[in-house]
């Protein structure tokens, strides 16, 4: 019973969420219809029998795949707010890390305001509702967020942390992970049992072979945020070996996205790292990429035919780096890969696919020579081929890197980073393209 009023509390939030949005923008958009739509969707006599509302009536127990189909009902009304909108907009806090889509029609970014600031905006870029949690002890800040079964949010929050959220954005509760050494949060998704998996990096240098040290680790979590196990990955006596990005696999393992220095008498020797494990953690395959230089895997998305794009760096030489991208099968073959930069930095920092899987949009930063100021850079990149189909470039004259995107609503791309040239403070600049990566 529990569970049932949870699932129905879930549908009229996204519903009222949907009408408020709609009535808001002043949509062409017959809401009343669509309610209806949703109730012949779904059963009215499983648990209790009739459920009334005082406002609809509707059950959700009879058909398994009614919450993806409230929500693809939800998207594709979204779909109609806007139409190839572009702009810039200066949003609260001091940096952007990651940002995703809502069940409301708008946005949910996590970043920094000296602590952990989560926040959801409308299509527009108007802050709907903010939250920081000063409360919570010790370094962190919003690396991660991800939507949760119940609606609410989960967030890898760098050192030690990681925060579960309501809808709106109050805390539930946060883990404090307590090892020897910081743990770097820089990744957390739920599985499709509900627990948590938690991926990044252990701080401190392993010098002398020490077991934690400058490791890679993935950890599971259960639901209510009790650690089930933890494993590390990395060679003895090398640090800095991080995992930075992770997708479920289809058979319920995990992919990840890394770093790993290879040796530690080259100070730079970091492989493009991409590794397969089972649903406990343990090793099923690795790639490992790159030469003597700086090559990085930073972010990972999941197709539908359990493939992957990974994302990130790799250097053409000791003043060159470009953005890598790279296309990996279930089994672990590289399927095709590609680099695209402007001859001096070029670093991809997010990826995300378009809703059609024909495109992925890779974000990160660029600079055209030593010394100059890094930009937002945004590359639209071929699903069958790795071909780079345009690139963009936005910023001012001073530091602006880019961290976070998704694909919006209307089929363009919401980008958030941290930006100088907007003042003389940092700032959390968002930059909102059209389909083509432009800004009009």
């Amino acid at each position: 019973m529990l569970q049932f009023v949870v699932v129905m509390e879930k549908r009229i939030q996204m519903i009222a969420s949907l009408k408020t949005r709609v009535l808001q923008n002043g949509l062409k958009v017959n809401v009343t219809k669509h309610l209806t739509l949703l109730g012949r969707r779904m059963t009215i006599d499983c648990y209790l029998g009739i459920f009334l509302i005082s406002v609809f009536i509707y059950s959700g127990c009879g058909d398994p795949s009614s919450d993806s189909k409230i929500e693809n009902i939800i998207t594709d009304e979204c779909s109609n707010i806007g139409n190839d909108t572009t702009f810039s907009k200066v949003l609260s806090g001091t940096a952007g890390y990651d940002i995703i889509r809502s069940s409301g029609c708008g946005y949910v970014i996590s970043g920094s305001t000296g602590k952990t600031i989560l926040m959801e905006i409308d299509e527009d870029g108007n802050e709907l509702w903010s939250r920081t949690y000063g409360g919570i002890s010790g370094s962190h800040w919003g690396n991660s967020v991800k939507q949760t079964s119940d609606g609410g949010y989960i967030i890898g929050a760098a050192q030690n942390t990681i925060i579960k959220t309501d809808s709106e954005g109050g805390e539930e509760w946060h883990k404090k992970l307590s090892y020897s050494v910081h743990h770097y949060v820089e990744d957390v998704i739920q599985t499709s049992d509900g627990d948590y998996i938690v991926v990044g990096g252990a701080g401190g240098d392993p010098l002398g072979g020490h077991a934690i040290k400058g490791k890679a680790f993935i950890l599971r979590m259960s639901e209510g945020g009790d650690v089930q196990w933890v494993k590390r990955y990395g060679i003895i006596d090398t640090p800095n070996n991080t995992f930075w990005g992770v997708v479920e696999a289809d058979d319920g393992g995990f992919v990840i996205a890394g770093e790993k220095l290879q040796d530690r008498n080259f100070e730079f020797y970091d492989h493009f790292w991409v590794m397969k494990t089972d649903a406990y953690g343990e090793e099923e395959w690795s790639i490992e990429s790159g030469g003597n230089l700086w090559d990085e895997a930073q972010d990972i998305v999941k197709l539908s035919d359990d493939s992957y794009i990974v994302t990130g760096k790799t250097a053409l030489s000791s003043t060159n780096l470009n953005m890598k991208v790279m296309r990996v099968s279930s089994s672990g073959q590289i399927l095709w890969q590609n680099n695209h930069g402007g001859g001096n930095n070029d670093t991809a920092t997010g990826i995300t696919l378009s809703q059609n899987e024909e495109m992925v949009a890779v974000v990160g930063y660029t600079r055209n020579s030593s010394g100059s100021p890094f930009n937002y850079r945004i590359w639209g990149v071929d699903v069958s081929s790795g071909q780079v189909l345009w690139s963009k470039i936005y910023g001012g004259n001073q530091e602006d890197k880019a961290f976070g995107i998704v694909e919006s609503y209307d089929n363009g791309f919401n980008i958030v980073g941290r930006s100088y040239s907007h003042g003389s403070e940092r700032v959390n600049w968002m930059v909102k393209t059209d389909s083509a990566g432009n800004v009009y």
